[in-house]
Parts: structure tokens; sequence; C-alpha cells
């Protein structure tokens, strides 16, 4: 089933849109499901879509040295704009379903086609664009908090979903510490 009022309630944080511009923007939405583990975009490809979570959780990813980094984690009732997704270039990052997912998907080329003759439109393109910058802000913010322990708690303050729904490895490579070092913070012990 497709609940295109809850992704219009979403948009509508930034400002409430006009009949119109709902109408226009509900008329593109696709569903698409994934499976857990599975990715639909990576590094090199270019982003389709914005994306509405209908169910599920969603992980983004950079290339490590060793494994893959996780840079975020969205749930139901997140928007997910991939990296580069306005200006059309290869993006850099991986997007994974962690578990089983549905998403409401609006495709750039309709996106794009709206623009054109709305600029209501264009203004909604440009809180997409701020409100992932200041994502990416929250996450700089993440990692610079010297302490283990002291970033989990910070998780644990503002995202405690993660520790309720993700497996404790992408949980460890968020944090940016080790499984070990996880478990032990997981646990309250020293590290």
């Amino acid at each position: 089933m497709i609940d295109s009022a809850a992704f219009i309630q979403r948009l509508n944080r930034f400002k409430p849109l006009s009949l119109k511009l709902s109408s226009s923007l509900t008329d593109g939405i696709r569903v698409n499901r994934f499976e857990a583990q599975e990715t639909f975009l990576s590094p090199g490809n270019y982003a389709a879509a914005i994306y509405f979570i209908q169910s599920g959780i969603v992980r983004g990813a950079i290339e490590g040295e060793a494994e893959r980094m996780t840079t975020w984690f969205k749930q139901e009732g997140d928007l997910i704009i991939p990296q580069n997704v306005f200006n059309q270039q290869a993006s850099e990052e991986y997007i994974s379903a962690i578990a089983k997912t549905t998403v409401l998907a609006i495709p750039i080329k309709h996106i794009q086609k709206i623009m054109e003759n709305s600029p209501e439109m264009m203004g909604l393109a440009i809180s997409l664009i701020l409100e992932s910058h200041t994502e990416g802000r929250y996450r700089e913010k993440l990692l610079r908090i010297p302490a283990a322990k002291d970033r989990y708690n910070f998780l644990a303050t503002h995202e405690n979903f993660i520790l309720k729904r993700v497996p404790h490895y992408l949980i460890a490579s968020y944090l940016n510490v080790t499984k070990e070092t996880f478990s032990r913070l997981h646990k309250g012990l020293a590290y």
C-alpha cells in the first residue's frame, strides 16, 4: 500500500505544500521494495530518485580501507536524499536496506519536470538540499567527539532507534570503533 499522505506530510515540515504541488509529486511516486542487505545505490552510479521510507531501515556507507564505513541510518518516515541526486553526478556512497524495506521513490526526472514550471518546487528542492547538509553536519559533530563512550552516549540520546534495530557490527562502524569496543560500550564495561 502506498502511503503518499505520510510522504507529503513529511515534506510539509519544510513549508506547507500547495495542493497542486502535492498532487504533482504524488503522481510520480513509485514503490520499491528491498530485501535485507540489498544495495540500491553504489558508488559510480547515478541516484535516480529521492526516497521516503515507508517501512524498514536503511544505511548509507562509503568504501573504507578494509570494509564499508557506515555514514548514516534512516528509518520509517525519513527522507533519503542521495548524494549528488540534484546535480546528477556519480554517487560516492552505498545505500542499502538493513531489513526488509519499502520506500516511495520520486524519480529525479519527475522532480526536474515539476521544477521547470514551479518555483514552489524549486524552493522545496533547496530545502531538501539544506536538510541533507544539516544531517552531514550532525555526522561530523558525532565523529568529532573524542571518546568512544561519549560518541555512544550521544548516539543513545539522539538516535536511540539505531541501538534497538541495527546489528552491532554496523553501529560499531558508524561510531568508528571496533566491534569489540562497541560490545564493551553497549554492555557498560570499561574499554
